[in-house]
């Protein structure tokens, strides 16, 4: 399989030697599944990139990027793609008591490139500050320990970024980010050292396609063959850090996440026993890493840490603002109109799974929710085997309508009820004929009561063809985006469990 082997090769595994049996079976599959994309999808993807590199460029009105040539890959695939998109790009050196060797293949990097070649020692510097810190702890700058060597990358790391930022400003440009979607998950980078402006190869994968970029676009060979360190002194580079090769650590995230789409409200400590390694003890090594520098460094992909203040819709009003007036065109994404939560997500998987494997379809009724979950349902690749159809029926008067929910029921006992939750499913029910089960929604969102009734009162109920209607209350707590989402969730919940019964 040439695919297979690309990858072994230029992941760098195959000097490392082969694959134990869990990683090999696992890469087989997710190769299949397209998770390691082909070369002539990778071609396609590089040609996206660029092509979006040069939109951002023309619309934004900005055209200078710098960043840090450190030597590695990264930064070089990330000026290539700048380069190859009619960016003005400023490549920077900057050793801080580095090994010459890295130094010299960021310059070679640039030469082969062609791109401006700028270059400063800021070994003194930063000597000086680790010497200013030292006052406030002593240990500070010869300290040998893990923390204490952690600390001393992290401020070259800012150092560095304070010299891009300042030379940005200086050319009316911007600074490139380069890091990559694995170095991304492993939480190696240094917040407020690493993060620049624009990112174009956050989302690749350090072990297969970051290096099939370099080759492709020319990058030397000597610089994406070369062993990855942090430049930062830190540790004997990153696998010895990370305590798996980089190809592991990416088999390892995206079996993580398909034991997480599998089984939803699983913690932690669930996942080793559901990717089920117990008979490989590189596997079981190699996912405790991976476990491990996730658990640890979660609050670096969430930074900076917004609150879910009492005021935070003020957040999207800014939002709004700055994606209607302000940000080019190839910035906005309508996706967050259909975007929904990993659990969310990962239920309305399973449940459109399960219907599937019965030769059953779902249909919806949905009040608060507005379409929402059938929209998620929708989402889910193949739906049409999973999903008849959806009624929106936001008023009274779309109940009775188009559901058939008698107004005298409404009237008696308002749409907050569990017998016009069940009215509903009944009559989507008797109205798709080519659904097996339905699911309705009715409740209040907020942000006010509603005919007496509390916000976050939800009814929820299912029912399979040829069995009765089962309502269930719920109390939900939050502001009306957390009640609807909460509504979604559950009743995907129900929707399983109606299955399953």
């Amino acid at each position: 399989m040439q695919h297979l082997d690309d990858i072994l090769e230029l992941s760098r595994q195959a000097p490392r030697g082969p694959l134990s049996p869990w990683f090999d079976a696992r890469l087989r599959d997710q190769v299949e599944a397209g998770l390691f994309p082909s070369p002539e999808d990778l071609d396609a993807i590089g040609k996206r990139l660029v092509q979006q590199l040069v939109e951002y460029r023309e619309q934004a009105g900005v055209s200078t990027a710098v960043l840090g040539m450190s030597g590695g890959v990264d930064s070089a695939v990330t000026a290539a793609l700048l380069k190859a998109a009619g960016w003005r790009v400023a490549g920077y050196t900057l050793p801080i008591q580095q090994d010459p060797v890295e130094t010299e293949r960021g310059i070679e990097a640039c030469h082969a490139l062609g791109l401006e070649h700028l270059h400063i020692d800021l070994s003194k510097q930063y000597r000086s500050m680790v010497a200013g810190l030292g006052t406030l702890d002593e240990d500070l700058p010869g300290g040998d320990t893990d923390p204490l060597r952690t600390r001393r990358g992290n401020i070259r790391a800012r150092l560095r970024m304070i010299t891009l930022y300042d030379q940005a400003h200086r050319w009316g440009g911007l600074v490139a980010s380069t890091d990559n979607f694995s170095e991304l998950g492993a939480g190696f980078w240094t917040l407020h050292g690493d993060v620049g402006d624009l990112a174009p190869v956050q989302s690749l994968l350090k072990s297969w396609e970051i290096p099939w970029m370099a080759r492709e676009y020319g990058v030397p060979e000597s610089t994406w063959r070369a062993k990855p360190t942090d430049g930062l002194g830190i540790g004997e580079g990153d696998e010895a850090q990370i305590g798996a090769t980089y190809l592991e650590w990416d088999i390892g995230v995206f079996a993580v996440l398909e034991a997480l789409r599998r089984n939803p409200q699983a913690k932690a400590s669930d996942i080793p026993d559901l990717l089920d390694a117990g008979d490989d003890p590189a596997a079981e090594r190699a996912i405790a890493a991976v476990l491990h520098r996730l658990r640890t460094t979660w609050f670096k992909r969430l930074n900076p840490i917004a609150l879910d203040h009492p005021k935070s819709e003020r957040l999207a009003m800014l939002d709004v603002i700055d994606d209607r007036l302000f940000r080019p065109a190839v910035l906005r994404d309508d996706r967050a109109l259909t975007a929904f939560s990993g659990e969310i997500a990962s239920l309305g998987q399973r449940l459109a799974d399960r219907l599937k494997e019965r030769g059953l379809r779902v249909v919806t009724a949905e009040s608060c929710t507005a379409g929402l979950l059938g929209a998620c349902l929708a989402a889910v690749p193949g739906s049409s085997s999973a999903l008849e159809g959806s009624f929106i029926a936001y008023c009274p008067s779309m109940k009775t309508d188009g559901l058939g929910v008698p107004e005298a029921l409404i009237r008696e006992k308002t749409v907050y009820h569990p017998d016009v939750a069940g009215a509903m499913a009944q009559g989507a029910l008797e109205r798709a004929m080519g659904a097996g089960l339905a699911i309705a929604i009715t409740g209040v969102a907020g942000p006010e009561p509603d005919e007496g009734k509390p916000v976050g009162l939800v009814y929820i109920a299912t029912q399979r063809s040829g069995a009765e209607a089962r309502a269930t209350e719920h109390r939900f707590d939050g502001q009306p985006k957390d009640i609807v989402a909460a509504a979604v969730r559950k009743a995907l919940e129900l929707g399983l469990e109606a299955l399953e019964n």
